[in-house]
């Protein structure tokens, strides 16, 4: 089938379904930690992804339709000192992409200083951690989300208040039919909620086929941080009046 839909509720060690780049691994607790960890703490300059094994199918060059998805999933940042770095994306890749060389870190695994360019082919949605202001002008003053294409400057953000140990449940839509992706996150304990959606033709941008999946990297010993994902369900369909997930009501759901 040209569409795929699976639900993950918990990882196990050696995952079949996924296919695991740099230190990426599965907990024997069932927690996908995307980055390195030693006696549940971070370890600094550490890179990891992992994607879904089987190829998702996002546009059809022989009929030009163009899928629609719906991905939630559940995730924890844990810093280990005053400050935090660097964060965390879903990303969706042609099927063979890999992590680039050099200096990773602050391009969340997807990206390096010399490949922002739309050869990359690369859509993703990053919870950035550390703003690289300082020394990289692209980055917002402020921890946020962001909607990226081929580049980790994003074209649209949110700040992102961000809750050290706190499980965030977010969900990424893409809506075929008006271009539109949506990104939301929710702390159920707190009761706070975040919204970014920009315009994003993925017929343009993306391979025929690609592979999704999760990306994260960590940066100096002072900032590091654990990027565990706990749970992960994914559809795409290309049903021209697929229902549409309403994120106000995924936000109202853990804030009511």
């Amino acid at each position: 089938s040209d569409e795929l839909s699976f639900p993950i509720n918990n990882f196990v060690p050696n995952e079949a379904d996924l296919h695991f780049q740099g230190v990426a691994s599965v907990s024997p607790t069932g927690v996908l930690q995307l980055t390195s960890q030693k006696n549940g703490q971070p370890l600094e300059y550490s890179v990891g992804r992992a994607l879904y094994s089987a190829p998702v199918r996002i546009w059809d060059s022989t009929t030009g339709r163009v899928a629609s998805f719906s991905t939630s999933f559940t995730f924890v940042v844990q810093k280990a000192a005053r400050l935090t770095s660097d964060g965390l994306a879903f990303f969706l890749a042609p099927p063979d992409s890999q992590i680039p060389s050099g200096d990773v870190s602050k391009y969340l695994g997807l990206f390096n200083n010399s490949n922002s360019e739309s050869s990359n082919q690369i859509v993703a949605v990053e919870f950035d951690t550390f703003f690289n202001h300082n020394y990289d002008p692209w980055d917002p003053n402020y921890r946020h989300i962001g909607i990226d294409v081929n580049g980790i400057d994003s074209i649209k953000t949110v700040q992102w208040d961000y809750i050290n140990g706190g499980v965030a449940f977010a969900t990424i839509t893409y809506l075929a039919p008006n271009k539109t992706l949506i990104a939301s996150l929710v702390y159920p304990s707190s009761e706070t909620s975040f919204i970014v959606a920009a315009s994003v033709d993925l017929k343009e941008i993306l391979p025929e086929w690609v592979r999704v999946g999760f990306s994260a990297a960590t940066g100096a010993p002072a900032a590091a941080e654990t990027h565990d994902v706990r749970s992960w369900s994914f559809t795409s369909t290309f049903e021209a009046n697929s229902p549409a997930v309403d994120h106000n009501v995924h936000i109202a759901r853990y804030t009511a």
